[in-house]
C-alpha cells in the first residue's frame, strides 16, 4: 500500500514539474516577442547598391556600397510571380499561415536534433532567415530560441509582403551576389521580373547552399538543385503533377556567357564620376539617382575638350558645364580630360575656386543697366584711373579714351568695368555675387570688400567654372536665378528669384553677340571670355536661348602658360562644342526683345537721358522699365534750384524691433524719381514709407521734367 502511495506521489509530482515547466515554458515563448527588438532597422543598415540613370532612364552606373555587393532594392512588383512561388515552395510553403515560427517543422526538427545529438535542420521559416540576415549569430539552440522570438517580433510589426520583398532583396546567391535582382541580371543578363520558371527555380535552389549551387562555377549541382525546387513545388501544391519534368526538360534557360563579364561589372566602371559625385549629394545619397546628364553631349564636349588640348603647349587640362537653359538641369559636366590621372584626375576642375578673370564684366554692366546709371550707348571713359593704390590697365595697355558701354564690354575693357564698381560701391557688387550664387559671403566683417575691393571686377575673388556657368543662365534666363540640378526630379522653378529685369538682360545679350566669335559659327551665341591674371586660367561663356556653356582651360597645379588666353583657346573650343550640340538641330530663335530696348533721345556727350542743355543729341537704346539718369555734363544743373529732399534728412535713424527704419520719402517738388543705394525705385507718393536695413544709404533724387537739378542725402539706419 505505501508502495503504491509513494508510485502515486511520485507521479503527481512529474505531472506538476511537466506542468510548471510547461506553463514556464508557454509563458516564456508567449513573453519573448515584447523583450526583443524589431530587426528591420539593422537590415536598413546593410545599404543596397546605388545606381545612376541618365535623362532618359538609362541605367549607366552601379556603385557598390554595403560590404561590396551586389544588391538591389526592388518592390515585389518588379518580381516574377515564378520566383516568388519558387522560394516559397523551397524555403517556407506555409509562409502565409504562421507568425513567424513554424511550430510543426520545428517539432520536426526537434526531433531530428535530439535523437542526432547535433543540429542537423533549423525549420527556419522565410522570417527567421531574414531575422538571421539582419542579426547574424553562431548557431545554437539559444540562439534559435531568440531567433524565433524575433520572427514572431517581426511579424508583428511588418506585414507578409514587406517581409517577402526584404528576403527577395537579401538572400545570397554566391559570392557577393544578393538579392533576386542582382542575381537575375548576373547569372542571365535579366531583371528579376523576366525570369520564367526554369530560371526561377535554379536560381531559387542557390540559398541553401550559394556557392556550392552556382551555375557558373558549379552547373551541375545547379541543375541538380533545380531538380529537386521543382519537386517541392510539385509536392507542395505550386506546380500540378509531371509539370516540374516538362519544366526541368523543356523551358529554356538562358544562362548568360560565363567567358565574358557580367553587365554588373560594366556598369561599374563609369566614365562621369564627377557628375554622378554631385548628383548623388543633390539626392541626398538615394540609391536611385535620376541623373540629367546627356551621355551624347558629354561625349562630345569630352572630345571637342580633348583635341584643343593636344594642340596647346604647357597645357594640360579643361572642364566645361552644359546647362539647359529652360529647366535648368546641368545635362553635361567634364571636371577633367583623365581621371585615371594619379595626380590630379580625381580633382573636378569644373568646382575648382579659380580667378574669374573678365568673365564677372557682364553681371556688374547689368546691375549698372537696372541702376539707371547707363545703357548700352552711354559714354564711359577708358583712361588710366587709380584709387588709392589700385591702378587697373587693359589687357593690351591701351586705353581708349571715351567709347560707348556696348563697346567697352564687347571688349572686356578693364578700367570702365572698374569705374561702375566704384560707382556701384564693391559692397553691392559683393551683395550682387551672392544673390547669383557665386560667393557664399554676406558678412560685411569678413575683410572680402576690404581684400579685394574695386578688383572684384577682374574676377579676383575666385569662383567655380559651375557657379560661372549657372550665372549665366540667368542672363539667358531674362534675369531670374533658379539653382542648377544634376536631377531631372527636382523642381528649380520654385526657387527662382529674381535678379535683374529682362530689360537689362535683353540690352546684356544684345552687347555680347555684337562680336562674332572667330572660326565657322552659323549658331547667334552671345559670349564672354576672361583670361586670369598671369595666364593661369582661360574661360569662356556662350549661351543660346537653349542652352548656356562654360569652358576653362589650363592647370589643375595653379602652373601658367602663354597659351592660356580665353579669346583664343577657351573661345576656339565654345564654337566647336555649339557645333557639335547643333550638329542635328538648329537652335530656337532668340525672342524678339524690341519693345524692352525703346529707342530715346540721348545726349551725344554723354549717352545718358537728354536734357534741354544738350546741344547734340541721338537717339539710343534705353530699358523700357528702368528711366536712365539725366545728362549732368552739359552745364546747366548749376542755373537750376536743386530739389530739396525734405525726408529723410541727413542723419542717424534708430531701426525698429525688426532691424529696419520706415522713412518717408519727400521732396520739395513733384513727381520725383527717386533712387536709393543707385536703384531705381520709382515715382512714391510722399505718404508712402519704404523700409531701410541697418547700414548707410544714399537717397537721390531727380526731376523727370528738368526743372529742377538732382539732390541727394545720405543717412545711416543704426540698431
Amino acid at each position: 500500500m505505501k508502495i503504491k502511495n509513494k508510485k502515486r506521489l511520485l507521479s503527481i509530482i512529474v505531472c506538476a514539474v511537466v506542468v510548471v515547466f510547461s506553463a514556464a515554458a508557454w509563458t516564456m515563448w508567449s513573453l519573448a516577442p515584447s523583450y526583443c527588438t524589431d530587426p528591420f532597422p539593422d537590415l536598413k543598415k546593410q545599404t543596397p547598391c546605388r545606381s545612376y540613370y541618365d535623362r532618359q532612364g538609362k541605367l549607366l552606373h552601379i556603385e557598390r556600397t554595403y560590404d561590396y555587393q551586389w544588391r538591389f532594392d526592388i518592390p515585389l512588383e518588379q518580381i516574377s510571380q515564378e520566383a516568388i512561388d519558387v522560394i516559397l515552395a523551397a524555403e517556407d510553403s506555409h509562409f502565409y499561415e504562421h507568425n513567424g515560427v513554424n511550430l510543426q517543422a520545428v517539432a520536426r526538427a526537434a526531433w531530428q536534433n535530439l535523437t542526432n545529438r547535433r543540429i542537423i535542420s533549423g525549420a527556419s521559416t522565410i522570417t527567421m532567415q531574414l531575422v538571421s540576415i539582419a542579426r547574424p549569430r553562431k548557431r545554437s539552440f539559444k540562439t534559435k530560441f531568440i531567433q524565433a522570438a524575433e520572427a514572431r517580433k517581426m511579424e508583428k510589426l511588418h506585414s507578409k509582403r514587406e517581409i517577402l520583398t526584404e528576403y527577395l532583396n537579401r538572400i545570397p546567391f554566391g559570392g557577393k551576389i544578393h538579392g533576386i535582382q542582382a542575381a537575375a541580371i548576373y547569372y542571365f543578363g535579366l531583371d528579376a521580373k523576366s525570369l520564367n520558371r526554369a530560371e526561377a527555380s535554379l536560381l531559387c535552389g542557390l540559398p541553401q547552399r550559394p556557392n556550392a549551387y552556382r551555375p557558373d562555377k558549379h552547373p551541375e549541382q545547379a541543375r541538380k538543385r533545380q531538380k529537386l525546387v521543382l519537386k517541392l513545388m510539385e509536392r507542395n501544391g505550386f506546380l500540378k503533377p509531371g509539370m516540374a519534368q516538362e519544366i526541368y526538360e523543356n523551358e529554356p534557360l538562358r544562362l548568360r556567357d560565363f567567358r565574358y563579364p557580367s553587365a554588373l561589372r560594366s556598369y561599374a566602371q563609369p566614365s562621369h564620376r564627377h557628375y554622378f559625385s554631385i548628383a548623388r549629394r543633390e539626392a541626398f545619397n538615394a540609391f536611385d539617382v535620376k541623373c540629367a546628364i546627356d551621355v551624347e553631349f558629354t561625349e562630345r564636349i569630352q572630345h571637342a575638350l580633348t583635341q584643343h588640348v593636344q594642340r596647346l603647349q604647357d597645357v594640360h587640362d579643361a572642364a566645361a558645364v552644359l546647362i539647359d537653359n529652360r529647366t535648368r538641369q546641368v545635362i553635361s559636366l567634364v571636371g577633367t580630360l583623365d581621371y585615371n590621372d594619379p595626380l590630379n584626375g580625381q580633382v573636378n576642375a569644373a568646382t575648382a575656386i579659380r580667378s574669374a578673370g573678365s568673365t564677372l564684366k557682364p553681371f556688374i554692366y547689368l546691375e549698372a543697366f537696372d541702376a539707371g546709371l547707363a545703357t548700352m550707348d552711354t559714354i564711359i571713359k577708358d583712361t588710366p584711373v587709380r584709387y588709392g593704390d589700385y591702378a587697373p590697365t587693359n589687357f593690351d595697355g591701351r586705353f581708349n579714351q571715351k567709347l560707348r558701354i556696348a563697346e567697352a564690354l564687347s571688349q572686356s575693357l578693364n578700367t570702365p568695368a572698374v569705374r561702375l564698381v566704384a560707382e556701384l560701391t564693391p559692397e553691392r557688387v559683393v551683395d550682387l555675387f551672392t544673390s547669383l550664387h557665386l560667393t557664399t559671403s554676406t558678412n560685411p566683417d569678413d575683410g572680402l570688400m576690404k581684400k579685394h575691393g574695386l578688383s572684384i571686377a577682374l574676377g579676383t575673388m575666385g569662383h567655380s567654372l559651375l557657379d560661372l556657368t549657372q550665372g549665366y543662365t540667368v542672363i539667358a534666363n531674362g534675369g531670374l536665378f533658379a539653382p542648377a540640378t544634376f536631377l531631372t526630379n527636382s523642381t528649380p522653378s520654385e526657387q527662382t528669384e529674381r535678379i535683374f529685369t529682362p530689360d537689362a538682360c535683353a540690352m546684356t545679350t544684345k552687347i555680347l553677340s555684337m562680336r562674332r566669335l572667330a572660326g565657322d559659327v552659323s549658331i547667334g551665341i552671345a559670349w564672354k571670355t576672361g583670361t586670369s591674371n598671369g595666364n593661369h586660367d582661360a574661360w569662356c561663356f556662350g549661351y543660346t536661348a537653349d542652352y548656356t556653356l562654360g569652358v576653362w582651360f589650363g592647370n589643375k597645379n595653379g602652373r601658367p602658360a602663354s597659351a592660356l588666353v580665353g579669346a583664343t583657346v577657351a573661345a576656339p573650343a565654345l564654337v566647336d562644342i555649339f557645333n557639335a550640340i547643333y550638329r542635328n538641330s538648329a537652335p530656337s530663335p532668340w525672342p524678339d526683345s524690341s519693345d524692352l530696348l525703346p529707342l530715346r533721345q540721348l545726349c551725344a556727350k554723354s549717352g545718358l537721358t537728354a536734357t534741354p542743355s544738350c546741344l547734340k543729341q541721338f537717339t539710343g537704346t534705353t530699358l523700357r522699365s528702368i528711366p536712365l539718369r539725366p545728362c549732368d555734363q552739359c552745364g546747366v544743373f548749376a542755373k537750376k534750384l536743386p530739389i530739396t529732399i525734405l525726408s529723410p534728412q541727413p542723419e542717424h535713424y534708430v531701426a525698429d524691433s525688426d532691424g529696419t527704419a520706415k522713412l518717408r520719402l519727400r521732396a520739395s517738388i513733384s513727381p520725383v524719381l527717386w533712387y536709393v543705394d543707385n536703384d531705381f525705385i520709382g515715382e512714391n507718393s510722399p505718404f508712402d514709407k519704404r523700409s531701410f536695413g541697418l547700414g548707410r544709404h544714399v537717397i537721390r533724387a531727380v526731376d523727370p521734367n528738368d526743372t529742377a537739378s538732382p539732390s541727394s542725402v545720405t543717412f545711416i539706419v543704426t540698431k
